[in-house]
């Protein structure tokens, strides 16, 4: 396991150097060259399209994985170390400066925001699955509304049964001013991606006030309670996550393919306009 680690390691060092120094090779031939060629653009536009179709076929790669074409972890490396060589190459086609004209500026913001949303999602890729191994037991998506109801209906139950069959009127009323909500719907998801406990500790805060008012035969249910508030606060962590990986694949995709029909449509006005 550890030789493996090591070599996972020193392979993603190599690609790292080889894409630092592909980077600094491309900015420094700019530098000295773009001078004496005028129409570098059209060179580094095309070969920055080739790049773009390339870096789309990842999401082909995986809609056909009965090929033999490399295992998904290559192709996610290659996919980020060729997307951040895009970036050196979009920046030295527009000439290292922002372009003008409303289309060319659209292009432009099109490109950059996906290539921000791909090294996010890189990054949310890589450390939200581990994140959620760590959190303990994973529970799939499609089954969180049916849990979070579950765990709805359970404290309802708690709090309707009361003590002795009686209702408690602080348990009740602590539930209806401070838990019913949180049990209807997932909350606090930007506290859960910042990894921020604040919110539980604010329920513990809120349990520990209203334990100090109830009696002892209540103490029990509040226990019970305070568990399954434990539980929705896992599964609001996980949905947080999750969901947060499915909206970067629905914002990051489409947008990749956006972008290849813009670049499609800029060829077309370019060549069409210098008549070549």
């Amino acid at each position: 396991m550890a030789k493996k680690k090591i070599e996972l390691t020193r392979r993603r060092f190599v690609s790292t150097l080889m894409t630092t120094l592909s980077v600094v090779g491309l900015l420094i031939v700019y530098i000295q060259y773009a001078p004496l060629y005028p129409r570098h653009a059209y060179l580094s536009g095309w070969v920055l399209f080739a790049v773009m179709l390339f870096l789309t076929f990842f999401n082909l790669r995986k809609r056909i994985p009965f090929l033999r074409l490399g295992s998904a972890s290559f192709w996610m490396q290659l996919h980020l170390y060729v997307g951040v060589f895009s970036g050196a190459l979009f920046f030295v086609h527009i000439g290292l400066s922002w372009p003008a004209g409303t289309f060319n500026q659209l292009l432009a913001w099109c490109y950059v925001i996906v290539f921000v949303t791909g090294v996010i999602g890189f990054w949310i890729s890589r450390a939200f699955p581990r994140m959620l191994t760590v959190a303990g037991y994973e529970t799939p998506f499609e089954r969180i509304p049916y849990v979070r109801s579950n765990l709805r209906v359970d404290a309802e139950a708690l709090v309707s049964a009361g003590v002795d069959g009686q209702t408690s009127p602080v348990i009740a009323e602590f539930y209806s001013k401070r838990l019913g909500m949180f049990f209807t719907r997932s909350c606090n998801r930007w506290a859960h991606l910042r990894q921020s406990r604040a919110p539980l500790v604010a329920h513990i805060s809120q349990f520990d006030e209203v334990q100090r008012y109830a009696k002892k035969s209540e103490q029990e249910m509040l226990d019970k309670l305070r568990d399954l508030v434990a539980q929705k606060h896992m599964l609001d962590y996980q949905h947080a996550l999750q969901s947060s990986l499915r909206l970067w694949l629905f914002a990051h995709i489409p947008l990749s393919y956006s972008l290849l029909i813009f670049s499609v449509l800029h060829i077309i006005l370019v060549h069409a306009f210098s008549g070549t």
